[in-house]
């Protein structure tokens, strides 16, 4: 046998018997005490809760050398909903030897096997984490029959514990709070960590599962004795899981379970993630990539946000905000600044592109800058649709406002640039209610198309039968630009001023546009109509209409048209038409039928220099209408008698 070998040999045979010495002195130590006694008092004196040990009391070879307890019961609060703070199955504790001559316990390792904590606030918001000591009493006799020991020998000293490895293998933690009749449970926890005092700061590491979900977890107690007095205490940590990606820096008052700090989340779906958490978001779509960093303050099941930067799919934007839960639906209140975004995926039901940005990155930027940078883009939803289309029919494809149901929200909006179907806002600030399928949003100024507007508009979606309500005023518009992305009419270029009171219901946008009552007004100044002059026509209206008036290229310049309409079932009428040339002066009145796509005007032009004008209509199908005279005044009669009806039928649906 070569001479390492032996060395090795009689070196591995020393170790081997010095722990079998080891093993039989902690035997022997045992065997003259009642372990049982001494734990259960220690622990009662250092928690004020009453300590069981039901099982075996004995020695511990594995996982550690010490001694064992099996079937552990701590006593929860009075009137506690769980029967015990905790229970274990086996608790493992690993002393020195040295101490225990000097009838003292001094532990460098402890393993909670199988452990399952009942963490709860009653309805009062009292914690039942909190331990105190337990008032001094008289040490209690030692019987004279006991093993070893006579009535004047002391008992065990527990205060110069140390723990040098704590172990939690295969634990689980429930949580309740009364006050939300909330909870959670975490399962199949295996955490560590050290404890050199009470007074110094404690690293806990491992894993755990919660909802089928692992999460890798660090978590870094400043003081743990304050957290035990329910006092505040620093607090870091930092999950790792599939959904979240979380660290957090800051403090913990432990008597209420309050938290503040800084942090920093990202995730892959906000929408998985939602539902992990025991609030789904229902219907809508996107709500996927999203990431997070500022101030958050968490109480009460409510997480607080100030100073914070947040993306999500595609929009970017900062503010001070509070996530909660209200009635098994996310709740989200406050103030947000949003930048450029496109709002049409979630209003067609067309899933966002996917995000190849560094969210966590756009949030950094959005951190720092003040400025923000313009990301909106029509390519988004590459046919994006207009609440009407004149140059088409009416779709009757079923509108999707589930988005409306996802969430619950109370916001002061104020955003950038943003895409509704073909319209693009400038600017707009607003505060925003939704409610179970109920949306309200009072405008206060959004600017577009060079000019501005205010209003409030409403979407009820509450029931199979939408309901949508706007009242809104604009004015300074580049009429052309406005109508041309709203309605698909170029026609008219100018300035506009326009008001709309309206009211729909239906399924459908064909439904809607058919339902469609209330009023509107429209200005335009200093403009040109295309497509048509008006003056030509009025001139030779009895011959055969020249090709050339009523053509693309041909136009009507004007100082000034204006109109109000009473709408009713989808058909605009006006009395009071008024379009005025340099030549001419045109009033008119008129139904534009949208539900029908059906046009009937007549316009009565009246020179000021005293010229020959004839009064004619323009009447039949959208983009089929045909000019004829009205000398005799028989399409006047027609067309004031339909004024008349879409007015009473608008009167009478005024609620």
């Amino acid at each position: 046998m070569t001479g390492w070998v032996r060395w090795t040999v009689l070196i591995l045979a020393g170790l081997v018997a010095l722990a079998l010495a080891a093993a039989g002195a902690l035997a022997f130590l045992v065997s003259r005490i009642d372990v049982r006694a001494e734990i259960e008092r220690a622990v009662e004196g250092a928690t004020g809760r009453d300590l069981t040990i039901a099982g075996d009391v004995g020695v511990s070879y594995w996982p550690t050398l010490g001694v064992h307890a099996s079937d552990v019961t701590l006593s929860n609060v009075e009137g506690g909903r769980a029967p015990a703070f905790m229970m274990a199955s086996d608790i493992h504790v690993g002393v020195e030897l040295r101490p225990l001559f000097d009838r003292r316990i001094v532990v460098r390792r402890l393993v909670v096997q199988h452990p399952r904590v009942a963490l709860e606030i009653d309805a009062q918001g009292r914690p039942n984490w909190l331990l105190q000591r337990a008032a001094p009493t008289a040490p209690p006799q030692q019987p004279a029959s006991s093993p070893g020991a006579t009535p004047s020998e002391p008992g065990f000293n527990v205060a110069e514990t140390t723990l040098r490895a704590v172990e939690i293998s295969s634990g689980e933690i429930s949580y309740v709070d009364a006050r939300r009749g909330a909870g959670w449970v975490i399962g199949d926890a295996d955490l560590s960590t050290s404890l050199e005092s009470l007074d110094q700061p404690m690293r806990i590491t491992g894993s755990m599962v919660y909802a089928d979900q692992p999460i890798e977890i660090d978590l870094r107690v400043g003081q743990p004795a304050a957290a035990l007095r329910g006092a505040v205490t620093p607090l870091s940590l930092t999950l790792n899981s599939e959904l979240l990606t979380a660290s957090f820096e800051g403090r913990t008052l432990a008597a209420s379970g309050e938290v503040a700090g800084n942090v920093r989340a990202s995730g892959p779906s906000l929408r998985r993630l939602s539902a992990w958490s025991g609030a789904p978001i229902q219907g809508g779509v996107g709500l996927e990539t999203f990431a997070v960093a500022g101030r958050i303050e968490i109480a009460r099941g409510a997480y607080s946000f100030s100073n914070a930067a947040f993306a999500l799919d595609l929009i970017r934007g900062r503010g001070d905000f509070v996530l909660s839960e209200r009635a098994d639906k996310p709740y989200v209140s406050g103030r947000l600044e949003l930048f450029d975004f496109d709002l049409n995926p979630y209003l067609v039901g067309q899933a966002p592109p996917n995000q190849t940005e560094d969210l966590s990155a756009a949030v950094a930027a959005s951190e720092q800058s003040s400025t923000p940078t313009p990301t909106a883009e029509i390519a988004v939803v590459a046919d994006a649709p207009r609440a009407l289309d004149v140059q088409a029919a009416p779709s009757d494809t079923p509108i999707d406002f589930s988005g409306l149901r996802a969430f619950n929200a109370d916001l002061e909006l104020v955003t950038a640039a943003v895409l509704v179907q073909r319209l693009r806002l400038d600017s707009t600030r607003l505060n925003l209610v939704l409610n179970d399928g109920f949306m309200a949003a009072t405008v206060h100024n959004v600017s577009l198309y060079g000019g501005s507007g205010s209003g409030r508009f409403e979407v009820d979606a509450r029931a199979p039968d939408i309901s949508i309500m706007q009242d809104l005023d604009f004015s300074d518009l580049s009429a052309q630009r406005f109508l041309s992305d709203a309605i698909n009419l170029s026609s008219i270029e100018g300035r506009a001023e326009l008001s709309l009171d309206l009211r729909a219901h239906g399924r459908t946008q064909g439904e809607m546009i058919r339902s469609l009552d209330g009023g509107a007004y429209i200005e335009v100044v200093s403009g040109t109509l295309h497509g048509v002059d008006l003056g030509g026509v009025s001139r030779t209206i009895r011959n055969a209409l020249r090709g050339e008036l009523i053509a693309p290229e041909a136009r009507t310049g004007f100082d000034g048209f204006s109109a109000r309409f009473a709408i009713a079932d989808g058909a605009l009428a006006s009395d009071n038409l008024s379009f005025n040339t340099p030549d001419l002066r045109i009033p008119g009145i008129g139904v534009i039928d949208v539900g029908q796509r059906r046009l009937d005007l007549r316009l009565a032009p009246r020179s000021p220099r005293g010229g020959i004008v004839f009064p004619f209509a323009i009447r039949g199908p959208f983009g089929a209408s045909a000019y004829s005279g009205d000398v005799g005044d028989r399409a006047q009669r027609e067309v004031l008698a339909h004024v008349r009806s879409v007015q009473a039928a608008s009167r009478a649906g005024v609620r």
